[in-house]
């Protein structure tokens, strides 16, 4: 499963559904396990450091994330390497630096004890 992202914001950049298909789904998932007595796991794919994300758009328990990779002919890599979205010509913020990339999967393991202490939205 790759929602990819949990802000929809983020998500347009990327040319993506909005997230709450993801909770459907996933809500979908769940009372199928319950009605069939099964535990099959719901393992999601994000990323973080994607343009247009900030610390504050991430927010979903998860065990795993990965940082943004430009790859070639993405809206998302023009977007890196610019600073611009290419149909909007709006400037978009990207994470950039090692110490915006190391802080940004922070926000998605909120829920680890070594990591509440430095995701807390100030």
């Amino acid at each position: 499963m790759a929602p990819e992202h949990t802000s929809d914001e983020t998500l347009k950049v990327m040319r993506k559904p909005s997230f709450k298909h993801f909770h459907n789904f996933k809500k979908k998932n769940d009372d199928l396990n319950k009605k069939y007595g099964l535990n099959q796991e719901l393992i999601p794919y994000f990323i973080s450091s994607t343009p247009n994300c900030k610390e504050g758009d991430m927010g979903f328990r998860l065990e795993q994330v990965q940082d943004f990779t430009p790859t070639p002919m993405t809206v998302a890599t023009v977007i890196y390497y610019s600073g611009y979205h290419p149909y909007t010509m709006k400037e978009m913020f990207t994470a950039k630096t090692e110490k915006d990339k190391k802080s940004q999967p922070i926000f998605f393991f909120w829920h680890k004890k070594e990591c509440r202490k430095k995701s807390k939205r100030t």
